[in-house]
């Protein structure tokens, strides 16, 4: 028993472990195990909600809108006051434990912290003032660049003497307005390494997003008087913060890798055409692909020769398709398309196009594509469906069974 406890310390990087007591190192593990399952269960939910989910940034523009509304009705006395109101909002919206805004000093050169919600409230910090060429949130703010820190009591530049608080993973933003520096947006977690790439990208943009909100709010605060100068800057600053959230919105539909939709994405838009034609026979032909070989090339030649040709194959369905037709990675090796208006004739045809494309641009393996395609239209191929989850259902059957032979096209019309 003692051995393998001592192996599932080592896998948790529990330090000390040989010298605890059994029961001790028992309890640690338990802890480390649960902690590390409810962090993974937060950021799981968070990266679902980014990448496969336009709820997400439904619910970002909500608040944007709402700090907007708090600006031009004057309900906060002072920035410092809007900046907490606003960080209360985002710590809520967002399972990143902390967040915390610090400025620099307008004589002296170290950052001072203005405000911090979460579980770490500003008065738990026993330091509020850090040295900007020898802090993380210093160098931050110095270089213009945000700075990831995986672990930061590993970190020389860590403040030693907030090492009794529940910090392990750091993102440091700079916010800038226009070209200067006006501060520094700090997410942080107890547990190390807790933020990943999409994460960082997110909480990244939403940091660029608060500094347009943040320069609006002084912009405004300058004026008493809503002459015609103010509105203009105003309404440019507006759509700024507009353009952000569309390039969020774009990011929680889009597959990181591929550029195409991702799978929540298309289902939401095959149930609307499912619906479509169910009201105004509108016909489409759904078309799904599974690369035979990806398996073998991922094992031969490793996942970044895999990853080539992921988007290899989906850009060949970029050059391939129309501005209608939605085009997405369903799967890691699985890719489907909306074929708006087109005819089963016309599926089975862009789907060998496909295949054809693909095998002339891969030359290092034979690497082939199999296909599966169906069609609604109301005529004499007219058939049934309950739900849009139905046709899908049958579409990948007939993909089931192309998949058997490999490098074919079957349909649900024929087979």
């Amino acid at each position: 028993m003692r051995e393998f406890l001592n192996q599932l310390a080592k896998l948790l990087n529990i330090p000390n472990f040989e010298k605890l007591d059994e029961e001790v190192l028992k309890n640690l593990i338990f802890e480390s195990i649960s902690r590390g399952l409810k962090l993974e269960k937060s950021l799981f939910n968070l990266f679902e909600e980014t990448s496969c989910s336009s709820e997400f940034s439904i619910r970002v523009t909500a608040l944007i809108n709402l700090l907007i509304k708090r600006i031009y009705e004057e309900k906060d006395k002072n920035l410092k006051d809007f900046i907490k109101f606003s960080l209360e909002e985002f710590a809520r919206l967002l399972p990143i434990e902390n967040i915390s805004y610090m400025e620099k000093h307008p004589k002296w050169n170290y950052l001072l912290l203005k405000v911090a919600s979460g579980k770490i409230k500003y008065k738990d910090f026993k330091v509020k003032k850090f040295p900007i060429e020898n802090s993380i949130s210093g160098q931050a703010y110095k270089s213009g660049k945000y700075i990831y820190v995986p672990n930061a009591h590993l970190d020389n530049r860590f403040n030693k003497n907030l090492s009794d608080l529940p910090i392990k993973t750091l993102l440091s933003v700079p916010l800038k307005d226009r070209d200067r520096i006006i501060g520094v947006l700090n997410f942080s977690h107890a547990v190390e390494e807790a933020f990943n790439d999409v994460s960082i990208y997110l909480l990244v943009s939403l940091a660029n997003l608060f500094s347009s909100i943040i320069a609006l709010f002084n912009f405004y605060g300058e004026k008493s008087n809503f002459n015609a100068k103010l509105l203009k800057e105003v309404e440019k600053q507006t759509l700024e913060i507009q353009k952000i959230n569309l390039r969020l919105y774009k990011t929680s539909i889009t597959d990181a890798l591929t550029g195409l939709y991702n799978r929540r994405f298309f289902f939401q838009r095959l149930e609307e055409e499912f619906s479509r034609f169910l009201r105004y026979g509108s016909g489409f032909c759904l078309v799904l692909f599974d690369l035979d070989r990806l398996k073998y090339i991922n094992d031969k030649y490793g996942h970044l020769e895999g990853d080539r040709c992921i988007k290899l194959f989906a850009k060949c369905l970029k050059n391939r398709s129309r501005k209608e037709d939605v085009l997405a990675r369903i799967g890691g090796d699985e890719f489907a398309g909306i074929l708006v208006g087109s005819t089963v004739e016309g599926g089975i045809t862009f789907s060998q196009r496909i295949r054809e494309d693909l095998t002339k641009q891969y030359k290092k393996e034979s690497l082939t594509v199999s296909a599966g395609v169906g069609c609604l239209s109301k005529g004499l191929n007219f058939k049934f469906y309950k739900n849009y989850k139905e046709f899908f259902k049958y579409v990948d059957k007939a993909l089931l069974k192309a998949k058997k032979t490999r490098d074919e096209v079957k349909t649900i019309e024929n087979d």
